[in-house]
């Protein structure tokens, strides 16, 4: 019976993973078919108040403030707050910036909390009873929105009074640092420039990424605010504002630049947040989607893939953990191996590649050049896996998570150094991913002893994925070796 069960796991489990695969197929025609038309600057200029979430942010604050500072937009309608929950020597950092800024006419202050409760929700929905805005830009600390942003942005809230927010595409300050950083930007680009612009093309719910976006206060109001019990703020508050009636608009020729992981443990610990979050948004927010009659049936269901997205990484942990024990007791379903499921499995399996090989082409990016990046990425998306898948049950049962802030280091190109710059750890014992990779090595053998060979090499890719984040999580060792291109 234990078999039996297991089995039928095994085939569940490998069917739910499916429609993911294929829905990348889907968001590319949509990526490819997209087109934004840019709309002529604004004549009377709106109010606009710029946040800045802060904390702990000593490396990248000047710089930060120094773009904001350099924004075209009247001064008389425009006041930037800095959400400084600080608790090292950035506050000072802020004043100094915040006296010269002030010498060029620019309204610019710092607030400040005295528990950072709720994290970045939280300090968002203080800085609302201070906001005068008719519009709230959000940057997190490590980005740098480009002069024009706001010119090009605005008028499309102006021009759609029912538009809750306008995401533009998150670019990447420092892509070239070393092969992680490639490896990172190549997952944001699948992101922004296939699914955000392929949702958008075909009126899907887009999302609102937490920086480099426009949001419109009255939407933010209406909406109740910020939820502060959520580590996926911007995903809840996008999710809502749509189930609530307001429209949304990704820009994909609108780049603001930020800063990516440069080392292993930070971008675990940034994947291992963002599969909490979207779990809690799963858990809150699906019931409310699918009463809702705003939404076609596709539109719905892609929703339910957009919003769940994270949950591939339980699955993929699942499916796991049932090939092993079924190889151990050699009843390994030949429906997986040797019927035309398999094969609707492996094109599903490419969905994803096909979505970051667009977003290369789309870039005019050279492929050759590319490829092993792309490689390298399905590996640790592979090896993330049961952690992340972790972070999604602790969401789905709403066990208590802290706010684990990504490190920024303020580098640019090959030649930057962080020796100096860092506070905390950036590596740990992996003792999650040396089980699992231990664990996958004996499918392995246990595949090759019943001669089940496509199984054992499905089984040796989860194991080269464990053991590179392995590799990348022990050999940080105060200094990120920059990438050999």
């Amino acid at each position: 019976m234990i078999e039996q069960l297991l089995a039928l796991l095994y085939i569940l489990v490998s069917l739910l993973l499916l429609p993911y695969g294929y829905n990348c197929f889907v968001l590319v025609y949509g990526a490819v078919k997209y087109r934004s038309k840019g709309l002529d600057p604004v004549k009377n200029h709106p109010f606009v108040t710029i946040q800045l979430p802060i904390y702990n942010e000593r490396f990248v604050v000047s710089r930060l403030l120094k773009a904001v500072g350099d924004l075209d937009w009247p001064r008389d309608k425009l006041e930037v707050l800095v959400l400084d929950d600080s608790t090292d020597d950035t506050p000072q950092i802020v004043d100094s910036e915040i006296d010269t800024l002030r010498t060029g006419g620019l309204d610019i202050r710092a607030i400040r909390r005295k528990e950072r409760l709720g994290f970045k929700a939280g300090a968002l929905q203080n800085a609302l009873q201070s906001t005068r805005g008719r519009y709230i830009a959000i940057f997190d600390a490590d980005f740098l929105p480009p002069p024009d942003f706001l010119e090009k942005v605005v008028p499309y809230l102006e021009a759609d009074p029912r538009l809750g927010f306008v995401q533009s595409r998150l670019g990447h300050a420092n892509r070239g640092y070393n092969n992680l950083t490639e490896t990172i930007a190549l997952a944001i680009d699948g992101h922004f420039i296939v699914e955000q612009a392929g949702r958008d093309e075909m009126s899907l719910i887009t999302n609102f990424n937490g920086s480099g976006g426009m949001l419109r206060t009255k939407a933010v109001m209406d909406m109740g605010g910020w939820h502060t019990d959520i580590l996926t703020e911007d995903l809840d508050m996008c999710y809502r504002m749509r189930i609530g009636g307001w429209g949304s608009k990704f820009l994909r020729d609108v780049v603001v630049p930020g800063e990516v992981p440069v080392d292993m443990l930070a971008f675990k610990n940034q994947q291992a947040r963002w599969a909490y979050g979207g779990a809690q948004c799963a858990r809150r927010l699906l019931r409310s989607l699918w009463r809702s009659t705003r939404f076609s049936l596709p539109q719905k269901v892609e929703a339910t893939l957009h919003i769940t997205n994270y949950f591939i990484y339980p699955l993929m942990f699942l499916s796991l953990l049932c090939t092993v024990i079924l190889l151990a007791f050699n009843v390994i379903p030949g429906v997986a191996v040797y019927s035309p499921f398999n094969v609707l499995f492996s094109i599903g399996t490419f969905g994803a590649s096909a979505m970051y090989l667009s977003s290369m082409l789309i870039q005019s990016l050279d492929i050759k050049e590319k490829l092993p990046y792309l490689s390298l990425l399905a590996a640790i998306g592979i090896g993330l896996s049961a952690q992340c898948a972790i972070s999604v049950f602790k969401g789905l049962l709403s066990k208590k998570c802290d706010f684990v802030p990504t490190p920024k280091y303020n580098v640019r190109g090959k030649g930057d150094r962080i020796t100096s710059k860092i506070q905390g750890p950036i590596r740990s014992i992996p003792a999650i991913e040396i089980t699992m990779a231990l664990y996958s090595l004996l499918g392995v053998y246990l595949a090759l002893v019943n001669r089940i060979f496509p199984v054992a090499v499905s089984l040796s890719i989860y194991f080269a994925g464990y053991f590179i984040v392995i590799y990348y999580t022990l050999s940080n060792r105060g200094e990120i070796p920059p990438s050999k291109k």
